[in-house]
């Protein structure tokens, strides 16, 4: 079977395998997804389908007040046996949240509901693959986009890491709950999806210089997804239903699309790899976290703006070459363990494995680059929208688009553009910018960007 994007609704892409043109079997273990009004009834019934009767529960204290405890009342007056964790405070994904869930647990259980979004999902995802158990997630945010993926980003030793786990094999939504969010959490979710603008450029452009496997069918998937948010984005303030089921539906699309290529290629580029730089940087301050979907919209201006900014360099390939084989390991271990901090020790170890700075591959890839710089020239000015086009998004659903506007200052701004392509094993911008020499001059630039616009 083909996937067929142009008549798929988002239960089409489930219970099938994929013969795809790139060569590859695309499935998901996911077996359904329901977005609509009065879904507890749904999620009854394939409990019920599925002969899972003793359930362990995972939220917060919003998402319980927001619909774990009429979910949780409801399934006890059909006879399920419940029992559950209600996570207090601002709850970071790290090795206490987890050991908190774990020590909570009663009796062996047939499956595993997590209710909330983004960490919440995260947690319950890798408590479900650790116990060896499948789990389902209620969302009551439509606000990032893993839902339906197999990763659970975490933060251990400080630094944050993507575990492989498993998918969902459900996903839930009420429509009433998920419209009466939190508004920056939805404006977080619009956020997460116009990132896909860059990061699938990002994942066009490895292609062409490292071979990585890239997926256009995929790649068609998101762009639907993004065209199908930006249609109805004028009805987010108004929590206008459709505008928010286009919101939930893209970001569990995006997040079957990094299922079926096995990885975060389809949903992330260097607009999320500055997010997590940020993220780790407020962490680390005991700052308020700035929801991820909010961070990763802001930061995507600013990086296509460097894109088009580096489609205007006359460059000398040689001078290139030059200023990689200038890399200097001892200042850039130095400068590791003082950004990062507590994270610095894994961020180095991530180097030793992965090589990203060796100076020989580096001088490799840059006489790749000079041989298709026509070819990326071509992508950039044919796919990649204008930087305004996406602050005008943002703008419409007054989202923030520029660091400032959440606190984040200029040297903070100036670092994640330098240093975030350390947190990702992951060719994109940051790393071009880096083979050519040019990382640290274009930090400048996307700080003056964010100033000037």
């Amino acid at each position: 079977m083909k996937i067929n994007v142009d008549t798929f609704q988002i239960n089409d892409y489930l219970g099938h395998d994929f013969d795809c043109d790139c060569g590859k079997v695309h499935t998901t273990n996911l077996e359904i997804v329901k977005i609509k009004e009065n879904v507890k009834e749904d999620i009854l019934t394939y409990l019920k389908e599925h002969n899972y009767h003793t359930i362990y529960m995972i939220e917060d204290k919003n998402t319980k007040k927001a619909y774990g405890e009429e979910l949780e009342d409801f399934l006890r007056t059909q006879s399920f046996e419940i029992d559950k964790v209600v996570l207090t405070g601002n709850v970071v994904p790290d090795e206490k949240t987890v050991f908190q869930i774990l020590v909570n647990l009663k009796r062996p259980y047939d499956y595993i509901l997590g209710v909330g979004s983004g960490t919440l999902n995260d947690l319950s995802k890798f408590t479900s693959k650790k116990l060896n158990l499948n789990y389902g997630i209620v969302a009551t945010a439509p606000s990032m986009d893993g839902f339906a993926s197999v990763g659970a980003a975490l933060i251990t030793d400080d630094l944050k890491t993507t575990y492989d786990c498993h998918v969902p094999t459900a996903i839930f939504g009420d429509l009433d709950v998920l419209a009466a969010a939190p508004m920056e959490m939805i404006k977080a979710g619009l956020g997460d999806i116009v990132g896909k603008y860059n990061c699938l450029i990002d994942w066009k452009i490895a292609h062409v210089i490292t071979g990585e496997y890239y997926c256009p069918t995929i790649v068609k998937m998101v762009y639907q997804s993004i065209h199908k948010v930006v249609a109805n984005a004028d009805g987010v303030l108004k929590r206008d239903k459709q505008a928010i089921l286009s919101i939930t539906e893209a970001l569990i699309e995006t997040g079957m699309a990094m299922g079926f290529v096995g990885n975060s290629r389809p949903a992330s580029g260097s607009e999320h790899h500055v997010s997590h730089y940020w993220e780790m940087k407020l962490l680390f301050a005991h700052r308020e976290p700035v929801f991820h979907g909010i961070k990763v919209g802001l930061a995507t201006p600013g990086v296509i703006f460097l894109w088009h900014e580096l489609m205007k360099e006359d460059l000398d390939f040689d001078a290139c070459k030059e200023k990689v084989r200038a890399f200097d390991k001892e200042k850039w271990t130095a400068e590791v363990k003082e950004k990062f901090e507590g994270a610095a020790d894994g961020v180095i170890s991530l180097e030793e494995k992965a090589g990203k700075n060796n100076i020989e591959k580096a001088v490799e890839r840059i006489d790749v680059i000079a041989s298709k710089w026509e070819e990326i020239h071509e992508i950039i000015d044919q796919e990649l929208p204008s930087s305004q086009t996406v602050v005008d998004i943002l703008k419409s659903v007054e989202a923030p688009y520029r660091p400032s506007q959440v606190g984040l200052d200029d040297q903070l701004t100036k670092d994640a553009l330098v240093y975030a392509k350390e947190v990702r094993v992951r060719y994109g911008l940051l790393q071009l910018l880096w083979d050519l020499g040019l990382l640290e001059d274009y930090s400048t630039k996307f700080v003056e960007y964010y100033k000037n616009n």
